[in-house]
């Protein structure tokens, strides 16, 4: 199963095989005996790539819902160094700040000791593929309209205002004073779901931002922020997790709010992550 989703996500034979290091007529092999045993071709095969058929897609969605199935199996059952049990793998987007996260956090590390929380940092795209794969348990993400998916649960737990981020300074920023800033923003192939936000936010006011530079990294806006190189958008929320040479001020008449929701994988819930949820009610 996971060679043919390998297969399906990486576009081609020899992609799947390059990303999961081994020689292609393994991965070759492995999808023509599922066909064969299947009884229906996966993928259609053509001169520009290959495509999954549609008995082939509904496959490859049940496939992936076994390997996250058995993965989170896995973590839930596996011992840690201690010899305690439970483990969550838990992703959250550079938007969602650790003082609001942190709360919710404690109570349940210190109601639920026994259980490892891993955090990594992703884009909201990369935490909706996560959960998809199995690959992270629950995760806090952006809640926008292009981050959907059917299988994928959103509950908003907290909405905070958009601010900018900038050098010490300006208390606020009208909007005609935003047509004269330099920008430097986050790269949309990894921050597609905000770009996307404020691009219709921006829309809405009637400015179009003069961005001169983009980062795929958080840290690396901050550094060129500081660095004179302009300002950018951000959560107000964040304003005490910023680096102790930047601010984070209002802007005047700017209506978008931003949301913050947990999202997790209805076919892989499990108790101990409902549990988790119910730290941030």
């Amino acid at each position: 199963m996971r060679y043919i989703i390998s297969v399906a996500d990486t576009g081609g034979f020899r992609a799947a095989a390059k990303a999961l290091n081994i020689v292609q007529p393994a991965i070759s092999k492995c999808v023509k005996d599922a066909e064969l045993d299947l009884g229906f071709l996966i993928f259609e095969r053509n001169p520009r790539g290959i495509t999954p058929t549609n008995r082939g897609q509904q496959f490859i969605d049940d496939a992936r819902q076994v390997v996250a199935l058995f993965q989170r199996a896995m973590r839930a059952s596996r011992q840690n160094d201690e010899g305690t049990t439970g483990h969550l793998i838990v992703g959250y987007s550079a938007l969602a700040t650790s003082q609001q996260m942190s709360p919710g956090l404690e109570a349940f590390q210190a109601s639920y000791p026994e259980v490892q929380i891993e955090m990594h940092m992703m884009s909201t795209d990369t935490i909706m593929k996560s959960l998809r794969t199995g690959n992270i348990d629950i995760g806090f993400l952006l809640s926008h309209a292009s981050a959907t998916e059917p299988d994928i649960r959103q509950r908003p737990i907290w909405t905070t205002q958009i601010g900018i981020v900038t050098p010490h300074g300006p208390t606020s920023f009208t909007l005609d004073a935003l047509r004269q800033l330099p920008f430097v923003m986050g790269l949309r192939e990894n921050w597609r779901s905000y770009r996307n936000l404020l691009d219709q936010a921006c829309s809405d006011a009637g400015i179009e931002p003069r961005i001169v530079d983009e980062a795929w990294d958080i840290q690396v806006i901050f550094q060129r922020i500081a660095a004179g190189r302009g300002v950018t958008f951000y959560p107000m929320s964040a304003a005490q997790s910023l680096p102790a040479t930047l601010s984070i001020v209002p802007i005047e008449n700017f209506k978008t709010d931003l949301t913050i929701s947990l999202a997790w994988s209805a076919a892989s819930d499990t108790g101990l992550l409902q549990t988790f949820r119910m730290m941030f009610e």
